[in-house]
């Protein structure tokens, strides 16, 4: 009886210890938690977005589609910046990107430039503060962009967040 107490005692210790660096805990520099948390609550959220362009009486109807760009992993969030009502042959579009980080915008920027090359067609204006990216696929000519319906409301909604 003896033996076999010693031999489950032991049993338990060898797996014991196999088994004791399974939570993977491993010391974590403070730095890194606080600069996290900092790049954070600097991140704009959709929400935040949202309020700021409507804001300044753009009116958006969410749009489900499937085929919007991904940019650097991040699905859009498009919108539709036509009345719902109105059979418009060609709608004119917001779509909001939310990256975690300025850099992943950055890269998000650069992922649509590289992927448009594929294609000719009509540029969007591109918008950018923090963490957002905006593309706003409007009817005007190349030449006749910066006088897109939307484009000074995009602005100061922007500058305004």
């Amino acid at each position: 009886m003896e033996k076999k107490m010693i031999t489950l005692i032991a049993i338990c210790f060898i797996l014991t210890g196999c088994f004791s660096n399974q939570t993977k805990n491993e010391p974590v520099n403070v730095n890194d938690k606080v600069k996290l948390v900092t790049e954070n609550e600097n991140n704009l959220t959709l929400d935040k977005v949202i309020t700021a362009l409507k804001t300044e009486g753009i009116e958006m109807f969410k749009e489900e589609l499937n085929n919007d760009w991904v940019l650097n992993n991040v699905n859009g969030n498009r919108f539709s910046v036509s009345r719902s009502t109105v059979k418009e042959l060609y709608k004119e579009y917001i779509s909001i990107y939310i990256f975690n980080s300025e850099t992943a915008r950055k890269e998000g920027l650069n992922d649509f430039n590289h992927q448009k090359e594929k294609y000719d067609m009509q540029l969007p204006n591109i918008y950018e503060y923090k963490n957002v990216l905006i593309l706003y696929w409007h009817n005007e000519t190349v030449d006749n962009a910066k006088n897109a319906k939307l484009n000074k409301q995009i602005e100061v909604a922007i500058h305004r967040i």
